[in-house]
């Protein structure tokens, strides 16, 4: 019975805290511009592991909108697509709470699917496994997306600040990798919104 208490004030305190937002930032003429280009997707999250799984979400998800270019040698001729993402684990009653950030990564570069570009990679002593998680831990999250064409110029930008505690997810979502997949299914829908509205 105090488990269930102690449960329910810590969800009501969470929830009080704050919900998921997204904020966007669509440039000019972006609509009728994006669907010219391919885009090379980059990927940082401060684990290899994790690096990988959102990248090929990513490739999954966006490539129902935008044509991906996973090539690597045609990279610099590319369009870019920026995701930034990072993920600490709330809660506390199982395990032990968990981080992931490029902040604290050894890695430079971006993972393009292949190999890092622009930097260097992860130090062979870094762990490759995502952190696992528990049940009745949740995850609070941000991803950043740029989406820019070959001439770097920003076509769209997104801001997802994903909080598992207030969003009924949360009761199902307990890792950084099934974060980062809700995340990038929602942006996906949040760029078909803005970007591609109207069109099939």
């Amino acid at each position: 019975m105090k488990f269930c208490v102690l449960l329910c004030l810590c969800l009501c305190v969470n929830i009080l805290g704050g919900c998921s937002t997204v904020n966007t930032q669509i440039a000019p003429l972006a609509s009728q511009q994006v669907s010219k280009g391919t885009y090379s997707i980059l990927v940082r999250t401060g684990n290899p592991g994790l690096d990988k799984i959102v990248h090929e979400v990513a490739v999954m998800e966006f490539g129902q909108l935008l044509n991906i270019n996973e090539n690597e040698s045609q990279l610099v001729q590319s369009g870019k697509m920026e995701i930034i993402f990072q993920s600490s684990s709330e809660g506390g009653f199982l395990g032990s709470p968990t981080t992931i950030s490029p902040d604290d990564a050894t890695s430079t570069g971006w993972y393009d699917g292949e190999g890092y570009w622009g930097g260097t990679g992860y130090s062979p002593s870094t762990p490759s496994d995502a952190p696992s998680g528990a049940m009745l831990n949740w995850q609070n999250s941000t991803m950043l997306i740029t989406l820019k064409d070959a001439h770097g110029t920003r076509l769209w930008t997104a801001d997802y600040e994903y909080k598992g505690g207030s969003d009924i997810s949360g009761f199902w979502i307990y890792t950084a990798d099934e974060a980062a997949r809700l995340c990038l299914k929602r942006l996906k829908a949040r760029m078909r919104k803005d970007l591609f509205k109207g069109k099939k």
